[in-house]
């Protein structure tokens, strides 16, 4: 039976909003009528919507959250329908609740979780699909989905530290670009209309500033459409397979962002690799899934060699070694965890230890990145007022 979501009034004039299931359009408006409401408007859970000029996006927060609702409703007893119900019902974010609307219908279609969850990609990764479908096929459903929650929230905490540390050095390069920006654009034409009526010779870096400077502020506009090209060029250019696998083998290449996005990658394929594992899912479609979240073409790629090595049965340690994508004290823990028979949290163990390397190894690069901006732009700004001042002292011939 197709869920409806209608607007009404009821008997005192106030606009009433909820859903209810009924055979068709004229059967829901009976039902409202008996309920003492006049329909003003319904639509078919569902139903598509127009383009909008601003999609909007489920954000990780309001899959964790969602995640971990659902988990506690079905604790409590009750049905999946229901609890997909409840939480469309009170749903803040516009997108999730249109989202959950249609994952509801396709429930009472008949489909299962996985198969609803699986139509909206964009707000289901693939990682999540897999692991609710290993939950529904063990039976499992309530716990999977606490394993699941558990892993969001720890991702979600991860990549949040390692962007607030990311947070100041940004402001002091914005701070950099103003200062700059004032003293160009600004201070700069006073001086410069001061020394062209002295008529005095200036100082080599002085003219080469105020030629700056001047150039600044006539091809301003210049200098941005060339940065919005650029980066436009590389957006499109790392769509493309041959792009993705440049740009990617350029961050194994640089020497202090390769450390930092190696570690990374190996947090997030361990976690996701152990996580799936754990609840269920089969070891070639959890590499498959865990190669996808690497976030770089290049490992994924060399990594298939991995999945060819399962299949024939020679375990995954090895075949990871043999790889050489990640570092060979990886493969030993593997190989005795393999031996053990706790791969999974073995797998688990090796992300919370990179995810540690990856929090200390950024501190360390913000630690050093800081001083560093501040002293560039002490130069920078420092550069500037000194080739004023060469320029007035010889104008007026004083001894510097």
């Amino acid at each position: 039976m197709p869920l409806y979501s209608y607007v009404a009034i009821d008997g005192s004039g106030r606009r009433q909003k909820g859903t209810l299931e009924a055979p068709d359009e004229a059967a829901l408006k009976e039902a409202l009528r008996q309920r003492g409401l006049m329909p003003l408007g319904f639509e078919e859970a569902g139903a598509a919507r127009g383009p909008s000029l601003w999609p909007r996006r489920v954000g990780a927060r309001d899959l964790l959250a969602f995640t971990q609702e659902l988990a506690s409703l079905l604790q409590a007893g009750l049905p999946l329908d229901r609890a997909l119900m409840s939480l469309h019902r009170h749903a803040q974010n516009p997108a999730l609740r249109d989202v959950l609307r249609e994952v509801l219908a396709d429930i009472q279609r008949g489909r299962s979780l996985s198969q609803a969850l699986d139509r909206h990609g964009r707000a289901f990764p693939q990682v999540y699909v897999n692991m609710v479908r290993a939950g529904e096929a063990g039976g499992i459903l309530e716990a999977v989905l606490r394993r699941l929650a558990a892993f969001l929230q720890s991702n979600l905490s991860f990549r949040e530290e390692l962007v607030s540390a990311l947070i100041y050095p940004s402001l002091l390069v914005v701070v950099a670009g103003l200062a700059v920006g004032v003293l160009v654009a600004f201070v700069l034409p006073r001086f410069e209309a001061i020394f062209e009526g002295m008529g005095q010779s200036l100082p080599l870096s002085t003219q080469l500033l105020l030629q700056g400077s001047e150039a600044l502020r006539r091809w301003w506009w210049l200098l941005l459409g060339a940065v919005a090209l650029v980066v436009l060029f590389l957006r499109a250019y790392g769509r493309t397979q041959e792009g993705r696998l440049f740009l990617d083998g350029l961050k194994l290449r640089l020497p202090l962002l390769r450390a930092l996005h190696l570690r990374v990658a190996i947090a997030r394929f361990a976690r996701t690799f152990g996580t799936l594992l754990q609840s269920g899912v089969g070891v070639l479609e959890a590499l498959r899934v865990s190669r996808q979240v690497l976030g770089n073409a290049v490992m994924a790629q060399r990594l298939q060699a991995l999945e060819e090595g399962v299949r024939k049965g020679r375990g995954v340690a090895a075949p990871l070694r043999e790889a050489g994508v990640f570092p060979p004290t990886v493969g030993e823990m593997l190989a005795v965890g393999e031996e053990a028979g706790r791969l999974e949290e073995t797998l688990l163990a090796v992300a919370e230890r990179y995810e540690e390397e990856s929090r200390l190894m950024l501190k360390r690069l913000t630690a050093l990145l800081e001083p560093a901006l501040i002293l560039l732009m002490g130069l920078v700004v420092g550069f500037i007022v000194l080739s004023i001042l060469m320029a007035v002292f010889s104008v007026y011939e004083i001894p510097i």
